[in-house]
């Protein structure tokens, strides 16, 4: 959803070394998600709240909890700021500290959760969203999605082992908690446009790429849609778009995100062709065709 803030907070090393409690005593825990609107929905439970239902989001730099739901569980904010969403203008925050998450089979403590307006979110979706799990998670455990099982899978670092067969690893490049990998657009001509791509399991999307508007096939369409006013964009059909050595044929590429840094990012329309392995501890990603 390509949320962004300028605090730095813990670095992933030392969100790696807060305590995670899983079922059994185990290092990995594995449970199904719901997948609405092009998105991957999960229930979570903050400090023993009742069962709430969270996006989760590798283009938010935050985790977030709406304002209004947050009043009603009794969490109590300590401190303000702002953060760009998607769309245009900047979002008012209010933090709550050490917030204990629940999600199935694991436990852990010590995040810190950005209060925020998430209703126009929840209309532009058309579901129901409590809540955005970012960064700080991605921070502390390798997650795979299984985007045609529907499963997820959180295993600390130090557990996890590299698939094998026909996943391919690519390297991440981490920039102020957002993750990118490389990738490249074929166009018609073809013309190939190589560049570094935002990793955004929070967009539906396929491609998102400014080279849209100099397209003589695009089509005017809304962009930034989500957090933040949506301003006008466009898309178009390319040919192709690869990474690693995968092809997708044919995506739609949209224009753009609200700020040069978020304006070229790869979606769940083309993330959901893969099971895809998130290791952001060790700055890599696993993805293997479906």
């Amino acid at each position: 959803m390509r949320i962004f803030d300028l605090t730095l907070g813990l670095t992933a090393i030392a969100l790696a070394m807060l305590p995670a409690a899983f079922a059994g005593d185990g290092k990995t825990s594995t449970f199904d998600f719901e997948w609405r609107k092009g998105m991957i929905f999960v229930s979570a439970r903050l400090n023993g709240s009742r069962p709430l239902s969270f996006v989760l989001d590798t283009g938010s730099s935050r985790n977030l909890i709406d304002r209004a739901l947050a009043r009603k569980l009794g969490f109590k904010a300590n401190g303000a700021g702002t953060l760009q969403g998607a769309g245009a203008g900047r979002i008012p925050i209010e933090f709550i500290h050490d917030v204990r998450l629940s999600l199935p089979g694991m436990e852990s403590t010590g995040y810190e959760f950005s209060t925020a307006d998430l209703q126009p979110l929840e209309a532009s979706v058309g579901a129901k969203v409590d809540g955005i799990l970012g960064y700080e998670i991605f921070s502390r455990f390798v997650i795979t999605v299984d985007y045609k099982g529907r499963r997820l899978t959180l295993t600390l670092p130090e557990a996890f082992h590299a698939p094998g067969g026909s996943a391919q690893m690519l390297p991440l490049e981490l920039r102020d908690k957002w993750a990118f990998v490389k990738g490249e657009l074929v166009l018609s001509g073809p013309v190939a446009v190589q560049d570094s791509f935002l990793v955004d399991s929070g967009s539906s999307d396929a491609v998102d790429h400014p080279i849209v508007m100099n397209l003589q096939s695009r089509t005017a369409a809304a962009s930034g849609v989500g957090l933040g006013a949506a301003t006008q964009g466009a898309t178009a059909q390319a040919a192709a778009f690869r990474l690693g050595r995968y092809t997708v044929n044919a995506p739609i590429v949209s224009c753009c995100g609200a700020t040069e840094a978020t304006s070229r990012l790869i979606g769940n329309e083309v993330l959901q062709r893969f099971t895809v392995t998130f290791d952001y501890p060790r700055s890599r990603m696993y993805i293997t065709p479906i």
